[in-house]
């Protein structure tokens, strides 16, 4: 197979494909984030999502800049065989350190020190399972940076309803568990490595995989892009590590719980972005390349007024109907999370910015500005944090606010940095940041209005009307999105788009 037959997919057709299979695994989500906590509990779901995190910021602590790294390097050429088998090589030898971590902590007796009162084998799984996961991750990020992006996509979705079949037979044959669960998604996650690995490795070999190593090479480029991020490559999964640590030891694992359960509803708010952010990178990382600056702002605008509009109405709804919502998917026992919802609804909109600039500014190798400005930015970040979940009976007094204080912090504060890079990024691409800024708040206005009239306060009223929990959350949150369709259909700009844009893509969809 030769160079010229790698061809890779339109931007359009990579962001449908993607878009749609999120979607289909956001539906199947939905129904495992009914059906997980409510049989496993708060405590059990808390110490899993505990376990997770720890096992993604160790993760992180050693990644030092290498996904990153590899991601861009390979979306600016067409062949790079040895570039993926050192990035393969680096992510055994950082397997091996974490076993190796995990290995030492058992022998010494000091597995508490990281994994407040956990089990051993627990700790070992669900490490197993978050680099499964990440391997996925991986090989997916792998096809993206040639273009190559339907089928890895579709090959997800379709793990995931196996997976999602797996957890109804364990569900009502009554032996879902903590250990069934997590084997069951390392079983998905490895049948997902395994079918990525032949579609790119095998039948892309010439491209993906064929060559000589090159390490001197690729070391000497990797490092003058990851030498200003040395610092924070250590210092932020600390950071991250920090809250989840704290809640824990603090609170317990029903609380960590409660803040998981928020966490992981919040991202289906992402589902758009998480969908186009790889697309968005490498587009970003192609364009800079070829110095064509013009393009690469033009990108930036596109995708991020319409991910940030699609994020509002996500995270605006998700927060108005937050009580509703908890009552009715997760039962009485989480019911606590339905406040700590309502305010970490709204981290998928600083998410969305974040994510947009972070790979902006990496795509375009402005790693020591990057750097620079999050560790400037980290450092009231670790204030707040202990500021709200210290006791009061602490040697330091904290305001003890638990879940809620740590989705404070993770919502608001994490939507004032945004601000910051986002200033970044349109200074370095002369694109109008006032502007920008005054677009969004007018935006947000808008959909906020819809969703606390329709959503917040409609969902109540049809309650006190006599209507059932699930009816009311139902016809508020329709009338929320019919209210959002006409809003997007009199003014498009809300979106980003022309309105030639928007009626081209209803003629798309068959829909005029």
């Amino acid at each position: 197979m030769n160079d010229t037959q790698l061809a890779s997919e339109s931007v359009s057709s990579r962001y449908a494909v993607t878009l749609g299979a999120q979607v289909f695994r956001l539906l199947l989500s939905v129904i495992t984030a009914a059906i997980v906590p409510r049989t496993l509990g708060p405590a059990t779901y808390g110490n899993y999502s505990f376990l997770l995190s720890t096992s993604a910021a160790m993760r992180g602590f050693l990644d030092n800049g290498a996904q990153q790294a590899f991601f861009t390097f390979s979306s600016q050429v067409r062949s790079s065989g040895p570039l993926t088998k050192l990035y393969g090589l680096v992510l055994c030898g950082q397997f091996a350190i974490v076993l190796a971590v995990i290995g030492v902590a058992a022998v010494t007796g000091k597995v508490d020190w990281l994994w407040h009162a956990q089990r051993l084998d627990q700790i070992v799984l669900v490490t197993a399972l978050d680099w499964a996961l990440f391997l996925a991750l991986s090989l997916q990020q792998l096809g993206d940076s040639k273009g190559l992006t339907a089928y890895a996509q579709l090959a997800a979705a379709a793990v995931s309803l196996l997976t999602l079949v797996g957890l109804l037979i364990l569900r009502f044959t009554g032996v879902l568990s903590f250990y069934t669960f997590v084997c069951l998604n390392l079983a998905g996650a490895a049948l997902t490595c395994i079918t990525l690995t032949y579609r790119l490795l095998v039948r892309y070999r010439a491209q993906l995989w064929v060559g000589a190593l090159e390490i001197r090479a690729h070391a000497q480029r990797w490092w003058r892009f990851t030498r200003p991020l040395v610092l924070l490559q250590y210092y932020l999964p600390v950071v991250a590590y920090l809250g989840f640590f704290l809640i824990q030891r603090w609170y317990g694992s029903e609380e960590q719980g409660y803040y998981a359960l928020a966490l992981q509803w919040s991202a289906f708010a992402l589902v758009f972005t998480t969908s186009g952010v790889w697309i968005f990178w490498r587009e970003i990382a192609h364009h800079s390349a070829a110095r064509d600056l013009r393009q690469t702002a033009r990108v930036y605008l596109q995708f991020s007024a319409l991910f940030f509009f699609l994020a509002l109405v996500l995270s605006c709804g998700l927060s108005a109907g937050s009580t509703l919502l908890v009552q009715v998917v997760a039962g009485e026992r989480f019911r606590s999370a339905g406040a700590v919802l309502a305010i970490l609804a709204f981290y998928p909109i600083s998410q969305t910015i974040n994510q947009l600039t972070m790979a902006s500014m990496k795509a375009t190798e402005r790693t020591a500005s990057y750097a620079r400005w999050t560790i400037l930015l980290s450092v009231p970040d670790l204030f707040l944090t202990y500021l709200l979940l210290a006791p009061t009976t602490a040697p330091v007094p904290g305001l003890h606010l638990g879940a809620i204080g740590m989705a404070s912090k993770t919502a608001f504060y994490g939507l004032l940095t945004a601000q910051v890079y986002d200033w970044l990024n349109c200074r370095y691409l002369k694109i109008g940041y006032a502007r920008v800024l005054v677009r969004r708040l007018v935006v947000a206005a808008a959909v906020g209005a819809l969703a606390v009239v329709l959503l917040g306060s409609g969902g109540s009223w049809l309650q006190r009307m006599g209507m059932g929990d699930i009816a009311a959350l139902a016809l508020s949150s329709c009338a929320y999105a019919a209210a959002v369709a006409v809003l997007v259909l009199l003014w498009p700009g809300l979106m980003g788009i022309s309105r030639e844009q928007l009626v081209r893509g209803l003629r798309l969809l068959g829909w005029s």
